[in-house]
């Protein structure tokens, strides 16, 4: 029997391109963090989900294989594989998904070349009806993103403006309908509005394969935050949301609608960020988190009993661990 002391991240961007930019920090850097602690706030990191996503001229089976080769030599805590396929067809990566790894998907982003519409998603589905790969979702409408693109983009606060709650409960929406038609496991990542949590409990009544996570930046802080000193630092994708949807967001966490929580680290040098804080349109988007992901969370809820050390436990490590098959019992 495993007595693990410590969380587990399933969303990690690590050791690969964004936006055509090097992410700040490898698996190297990761290592510090599954170090030993004697701080009941600041646990050690057990073992991480990370992406690999298909690139032009790199087999997504080459590069699954050489960031594994990496991860070993470099991280002694488990990883677990998701998979973004951008040419790549069910045929030709099946027998990865046999191996256990889940699919990755987008519902925006066609000129970043990682958008699949619903119907691609609900085909993936059905061709995958033997081996019920888990499929992550990133969800945000295609066509509402491209008609909030026409707002300015003169501040980080517009960022709010170009990518909209709307927009995520639209693909939420959508990507449910899809789940529970196909009895197909979804996990919808980084919810950040209250809305689409809404749904998800919906549909869990439904169809017992939907997860979701929400991550602590949304649950901390609010839209206000995009016009602090230094805010371009601070975009991501979906936003920061409105005070309102954050005390939503923050009372459906604490009734225990998510499944867990995970960062979605996604760090850049704040150098590059800064290259661009007068071209916004340029900026990657994207930031840290996996270092604060169980401190930040502890902090705020449990040492005010807002929620409990179980509930946290249950969302940083029992479930997390057994969404990746790490094995081992509580």
């Amino acid at each position: 029997m495993i007595h693990d002391i410590g969380y587990y991240d399933f969303h990690v961007h690590i050791g690969e391109k964004i936006s055509g930019y090097d992410l700040s920090d490898n698996f190297a850097d990761l290592q510090k963090l599954s170090e030993p602690t004697n701080d009941p706030a600041n646990p050690p990191l057990l073992g991480i989900g990370a992406f690999v996503t298909e690139e032009a001229e790199y087999p997504l089976a080459q590069k699954l294989k050489d960031m594994e080769d990496k991860a070993k030599h470099e991280l002694a805590i488990p990883v677990h594989w998701h998979l973004t396929p951008t040419k790549s067809k069910v045929d030709d990566i099946y027998e990865l998904l046999k191996e256990g790894h889940d699919l990755k998907f987008y519902t925006t982003y066609r000129k970043e070349g990682l958008y699949k519409s619903y119907e691609d998603i609900a085909s993936w589905m059905q061709n995958l009806s033997d081996l019920k790969t888990r499929i992550l979702v990133h969800c945000e409408d295609e066509l509402i993103i491209q008609g909030s693109q026409t707002h300015s983009f003169r501040t980080p606060f517009d960022h709010t403006f170009r990518r909209p709650e709307i927009a995520e409960d639209k693909a939420v929406g959508a990507i449910l309908n899809l789940a529970v038609k196909y009895k197909h496991p979804v996990h919808i990542v980084h919810v950040s509005s209250p809305t689409s949590a809404l749904m998800i409990k919906e549909a869990k009544r439904d169809f017992d394969g939907i997860t979701c996570e929400t991550a602590p930046h949304y649950l901390l802080y609010n839209e206000e935050r995009l016009r602090e000193p230094d805010a371009h630092r601070f975009l991501c994708t979906p936003p920061y949301r409105k005070e309102s949807s954050r005390g939503l967001l923050v009372e459906l966490f604490q009734d225990g609608i998510f499944d867990i929580l995970a960062s979605d680290h996604c760090a850049f040098d704040n150098s590059l960020k800064d290259r661009f804080k007068n071209d916004l349109e340029k900026i990657p988007m994207g930031i840290p988190g996996i270092d604060k992901l169980y401190s930040s969370i502890y902090q705020e809820f449990v040492k005010s009993s807002k929620i409990s050390k179980e509930s946290l436990d249950q969302m940083l490590r029992i479930k997390p661990r057994e969404l990746m098959n790490f094995g081992g019992e509580s």
